[in-house]
């Protein structure tokens, strides 16, 4: 009966802990609606557009061009499209996504999730266009989709 109980509680643990990862994944994935564009680090002038939650609208600012933002496309519509995009996805679906580099030009080591391996693997992203199975780490690419 022991033996019982503990594999029982250890089960749980680990169903909690697995729910607990994907809920700190999900939080960098998801757009913060309730926040503001992110202008980045870099002093470059980029018109970038952005979702906001309030107005209900896409909105432009300046993209300084670094420095990770999920909050910006290249077109109001793509603004749009990605907001819908990111708030439908399941996790399943965005782990299938292949990798994309995209069509900018930045030089950014990221991982993806690649199903056929079952495992994240590096990959170069040109810094726009991003489908979602897209980290920055290896243990964020591992906590999300693996």
């Amino acid at each position: 009966v022991t033996a019982s109980l503990h594999c029982h509680a250890m089960m749980k643990l680990c169903i909690f802990l697995a729910i607990a990862a994907t809920a700190l994944a999900m939080k960098d994935f998801e757009p913060r609606c309730d926040q503001g564009p992110d202008a980045g680090l870099c002093k470059a002038f980029f018109p970038m557009w952005w979702f906001n939650a309030k107005t209900g609208k896409c909105e432009e600012f300046v993209y300084g061009g670094c420095g990770v933002t999920s909050r910006k496309e290249e077109t109001a519509a793509a603004s749009t499209v990605a907001t819908e995009d990111f708030h439908s996805a399941t996790v399943a679906e965005v782990c299938r996504r292949p990798a994309s580099s995209g069509p900018c030009l930045a030089y950014l080591p990221r991982f993806y999730y690649d199903p056929q391996r079952n495992s994240c693997r590096p990959f170069i992203y040109g810094g726009c266009k991003r489908n979602g199975n897209n980290f920055e780490t290896l243990r964020a690419c591992i906590e999300f989709c693996a």
